[in-house]
């Protein structure tokens, strides 16, 4: 919450508290229950994400405001729904910031690449962790 105020402060954003704060709270609150519903969180914090980008101007990502979801999401067995979630944001995020393209190409091709790299990190260390709780549960239980 902290660094997505202070990322869309830095940006020159004259006041947060019309948009960046409530939706800086809405996923806090969120992560509250990620654990207990992680597919839930994921698609709630998916959709405030694209609700503050309809909102509000923001430098804020796609994916790195929801990145806590999408990490927790990824260590369930549901991880292809992750993956799938993901391509959809990414694909709605490269056709919204299709105005970039014609002004700035690498600015573009940073946004766009940066985002699919940042989901897939995402998305390996959730298999990662789950993998890991996985090898240590057989572990515990064979020693």
């Amino acid at each position: 919450m902290v660094v997505f105020v202070a990322a869309t402060l830095a940006t020159g954003v004259p006041s947060p508290w019309p948009a960046t704060i409530p939706f800086a709270l809405v996923l806090g609150a969120l992560v509250l229950f990620r654990r207990r519903w992680p597919m839930v969180v994921l698609v709630l914090s998916v959709a405030a994400v694209f609700a503050y980008h309809l909102v509000s101007w923001s430098p804020a990502g796609w994916i790195w405001p929801a990145s806590v979801a999408y990490l927790t999401a990824a260590a369930t067995p549901r991880v292809r729904w992750v993956a799938a979630i993901g391509i959809a944001q990414l694909v709605y995020s490269a056709v919204d910031a299709r105005w970039i393209l014609a002004r700035n190409l690498p600015r573009y091709l940073i946004h766009t690449v940066g985002e699919a790299l940042l989901l897939a990190i995402l998305i390996g260390a959730g298999l990662a962790y789950a993998a890991t709780l996985r090898w240590r549960g057989r572990h515990q239980a064979t020693g």
